[in-house]
């Protein structure tokens, strides 16, 4: 995994017109690349577990040694200790001594479901509706450039996402497919800035935007709007594209909201 990523980083710079075709490529470098400056295990926790939650390890899969990850990541191997230490208590892998052990991807947690739910509950009414604001902004913006400017193999993915989340088995599949989706439509727009700030917002907020998929009526609902989005995408209709990206985000806040003050009630009982 971590050889692909530094493989990807040597590729010679797609020619004009060509920037979208090593996508996903593209992405899991950025997620191996090197911290700058020296972090600490906060940064590696955040990368790792964003690394986790968009497929990039797949559950049960055993990770890289730590001398490894902290040679791809140009950090101390105390501090991958520790950012390891951090996801095990997240309960997002775990440990296996002996022969053939090593530290393993346990994304179907049930403690991770429920870590979730607990920080959904913590978390305000108006920072909820802020950052659906932040999301319906940029799933909008990428939609609308994505009419002019995305191509046969970006709209390819689009697609294949979206069947992901209808044929997924539960909510981490579908959650893992959704985050594809929004970081490629981004990358569809060929805009850097904006996959950018959608994969930041995804090494934040994975966690909240991956609940909705724990219910299947939300999954159907996210792959049939995502359908029509990627239809008038095909169809280079922009107004049609925007008006799809924020009914989609608009979905998943009603969702949270409801699915928020439910287990605030639950949790109060």
């Amino acid at each position: 995994m971590l050889k692909d990523a530094s493989q990807a980083r040597r590729q010679p710079k797609p020619a004009a017109g060509q920037a979208d075709e090593h996508s996903p490529r593209r992405l899991r470098a950025a997620m191996f690349a090197p911290i700058a400056n020296a972090a600490g295990a906060s940064i590696i926790v955040t990368r790792l577990r964003t690394a986790i939650d968009l497929g990039f390890f797949s559950d049960g899969e055993l990770l890289p040694k730590e001398a490894v990850l902290a040679d791809e990541l140009n950090v101390g191997v105390f501090s991958v200790r520790e950012a390891l230490a951090q996801l095990r208590s997240e309960g997002l892998v775990e440990t296996r001594a002996g022969r053939g052990g090593g530290t393993v991807v346990r994304r179907r947690s049930t403690l991770v479901h429920e870590t979730s739910l607990r920080m959904l509950r913590e978390i305000s009414s108006v920072s909820l509706r802020d950052l659906s604001d932040w999301r319906s902004m940029l799933l909008a913006e990428s939609a609308a450039l994505a009419a002019r400017r995305s191509s046969g193999p970006n709209l390819q993915r689009l697609i294949e996402y979206v069947g992901r989340i209808k044929s997924s088995a539960g909510q981490s599949d579908a959650s893992r497919a959704h985050a594809r989706f929004d970081i490629e439509l981004a990358s569809a727009a060929q805009s850097v800035r904006l996959t950018s700030a959608i994969l930041d917002m995804y090494e934040k907020f994975a966690w909240l935007l991956g609940l909705g998929h724990a219910s299947e009526d939300y999954r159907k609902d996210t792959e049939k709007t995502l359908r029509l989005l990627v239809k008038a995408l095909e169809a280079r209709d922009e107004n049609l594209a925007t008006s799809h990206a924020r009914k989609h985000a608009s979905q998943t806040f009603d969702y949270l909201v409801r699915l928020r003050l439910r287990t605030i009630a639950e949790h109060s009982s």
